[in-house]
């Protein structure tokens, strides 16, 4: 019997999606070329820095002075073989701007304090990964 599989999907929800609309396209590619690269990994919570305070659980992307932040929930189906589905789900996004109120972890902040962590949706459409491997 092998180990455990693994599955990795990666959503972003409505309000992330807009977020890095409004983020310049070079800055949007390569925040979404590091949110790929979580699709070749064992355990997504592993890959990146988790955050602190308010937002712990978190966990975030790095591309310049820019930021995406995303939450990791795990499912686990016992049936022979155990297969772990993670989500990634991507909540913000946004310049890191201390001491600043459009500072992206204060806006992924208030996001997840209204609830609007909406269902989660596909990849954006300049993501290179398309289907789940």
């Amino acid at each position: 019997m092998s180990g455990p599989q693994r599955r990795i999907r990666i959503a972003w929800t409505d309000t992330a999606k807009n977020c890095l609309k409004s983020l310049p396209k070079k800055v949007r590619g390569g925040l979404l070329h590091k949110a790929d690269e979580l699709y070749n990994c064992t355990d997504p919570r592993t890959v990146h820095k988790p955050l602190k305070g308010p937002l712990a659980g978190y966990y975030r992307i790095t591309y310049s002075r820019y930021r995406a932040v995303y939450r990791v929930d795990e499912e686990e189906l016992a049936n022979g073989d155990t297969l772990a589905t993670f989500t990634v789900l991507f909540v913000a996004a946004g310049k890191r701007q201390e001491y600043s109120r459009d500072d992206v972890y204060k806006v992924a902040q208030k996001i997840v304090d209204l609830g609007l962590i909406d269902a989660p949706r596909e990849p954006p459409e300049e993501s290179s990964a398309t289907a789940e491997p």
